[in-house]
């Protein structure tokens, strides 16, 4: 069966079906995998570090990688955690706040990634 080139681009890039089987799909199957590989994908805890310096900063993003968080550069609507340091800003603090991010000391910080624990 031939399939959309949109679909077979999918396909080849996101899964490890063989040219083989991708040929013998029809387009509803090769959607419906499709559609599958996006309901497996668990969402990122997004945190973002600041106050910190420079190797203070990438000690903790190390960390925070290890245990697959998403590593956020700035506040975003999407971010759950905003860890401060000594020189946090008040402006990062309040607009974290706005998105309703958790705001986490760097002791919260290694507590949450050794116990799972979330600070109230």
């Amino acid at each position: 069966m031939i399939l959309s080139n949109k679909l077979l681009s999918i396909l080849k890039s996101k899964t490890e079906l063989t040219e083989t089987e991708i040929e013998n799909l029809t387009e509803k199957k090769g959607w419906e995998i499709v559609y599958s590989l996006k309901q497996k994908k668990e969402p990122k805890i997004e945190i973002c570090f600041t106050g910190y310096n420079p190797s203070e900063k990438e000690q903790l993003t190390k960390i925070a990688i290890e245990k697959g968080f998403h590593i956020a550069k700035s506040i975003t609507v999407n971010l759950n955690f905003l860890c401060c340091g000594s020189n946090a800003g008040e402006v990062k603090i309040q607009k974290a706040k706005e998105q309703n991010a958790i705001l986490l000391s760097t002791d919260e910080f290694y507590n949450l990634v050794e116990t799972g624990e979330v600070p109230l």
